[in-house]
């Protein structure tokens, strides 16, 4: 088996790789979102030089994320940076707010070879989003039109296209209108919900109506029966599978029940070079693995796999409490079991399905 085999087999732990990246291309964005704590950092791009290093520091790369606490099409260095991992023959995807696809973008946006975009979104209502976001719904629709109708014009299948929900309390019942705009608009790459963040890295800086907006644990259950009663939303999400976005690969390369999919092949780079764990993490000072040119990858390497031990004990670091993505051992044993189960009985139906007579 090849090495780059070795790396896309589930569950497989890459040890000394990484194969999947997220960089911070910029802390600058021109939306206003109450719950991005961007808006609380010092405003920065990423150096095009830290970008090249990456690539050279970590030559096992399959995919890289172009996205942080910013809008990405903010940086003027993002389509070269973009360029250079494609050069590699690294897979690209993104999160952007949509709201700067204009024509010239998007033209580079095909050119480049991006293979999946999610566009965040909480409302599908124009007074809704801007109050949530500062910003104008209807250039984001209308930049969505552009960028699949030019996609479509080429002939193209990627770009996907498709939506990352953020939930609040107040916007939960929305979610059926944001498949019928995900409909309308033609678009084709799935859609990720999640409640806001209740981890520190983020509730630090929710004022007080942010926080009366975080998702109680009926609500998250009332959420969830709606999800599973309205088939318009569940095939806007069954679309997903399909796509190429980072989440959705790293996510089959290392299954939830072996632990941390960040700590068995990825890490966060952040706008200043700083290497983290995960994109959770937003004090690379603190909680950092390194920096980008100056900490050696084994170093690096090292105290991600010390992170991973800690998980996999049951005993999470402090940057890591709180997060979606950590499972108790029982838990990741539990969820094996059930995947187990769930492939005998498909097992036992095709079985029933072929049995002559």
């Amino acid at each position: 088996m090849s090495d780059r085999a070795k790396a896309e087999t589930p569950g497989r732990n890459s040890g000394d790789k990484v194969v999947f990246a997220q960089v911070e291309p910029t802390t600058r964005c021109n939306f206003i979102c109450g719950f991005c704590s961007g808006r609380q950092m010092d405003q920065t791009d990423f150096a095009a030089e830290d970008f090249q290093r990456l690539l050279d520091s970590f030559p096992d790369l399959q995919h890289i994320e172009l996205q942080g606490e910013g809008e990405p099409l903010l940086h003027k260095g993002f389509f070269d940076m973009a360029r250079q991992a494609r050069e590699r023959g690294i897979h690209l995807s993104m999160i952007t707010n949509g709201s700067l696809l204009n024509d010239e973008r998007v033209a580079s946006i095909l050119d480049v070879g991006i293979e999946a975009i999610y566009v965040s979104i909480e409302s599908p209502d124009e007074a809704g989003f801007q109050n949530i976001r500062g910003g104008l719904l209807s250039k984001v629709k209308a930049g969505i039109a552009r960028l699949l109708a030019a996609r479509n014009a080429r002939g193209m299948e990627r770009p996907t296209v498709g939506f990352a929900i953020t939930v609040l309390k107040d916007t939960i019942d929305t979610l059926p209108a944001i498949a019928d705009l995900y409909r309308a608009l033609g678009m084709d790459g799935g859609a990720t919900v999640q409640a806001l963040n209740r981890m520190e890295s983020y509730a630090g800086v929710y004022d007080a109506d942010m926080e009366a907006r975080l998702l109680a644990r009926e609500d998250n259950i009332r959420m969830k029966q709606l999800i599973r009663s309205t088939p318009k939303i569940g095939a806007m999400l069954a679309q997903t599978r399909k796509t190429r976005h980072f989440y959705i690969e790293m996510g089959k390369s290392f299954p939830a029940e072996h632990g941390c999919p960040w700590v068995k092949g990825a890490l966060y780079v952040d706008r200043h070079g700083g290497i983290a764990s995960c994109c959770m993490v937003k004090d690379t000072a603190k909680y950092g693995l390194g920096k980008i040119g100056l900490t050696p990858m084994e170093v690096v390497l090292e105290k991600r796999r010390q992170i991973d031990e800690a998980l996999q004990a049951g005993k999470p670091p402090e940057q890591c409490r709180g997060c979606g993505y950590y499972r108790s051992p029982e838990r990741r044993e539990a969820i094996r079991l059930n995947r187990l189960a769930v492939q005998k009985r498909r097992a036992q139906t095709v079985a029933r399905v072929l049995k002559p007579g």
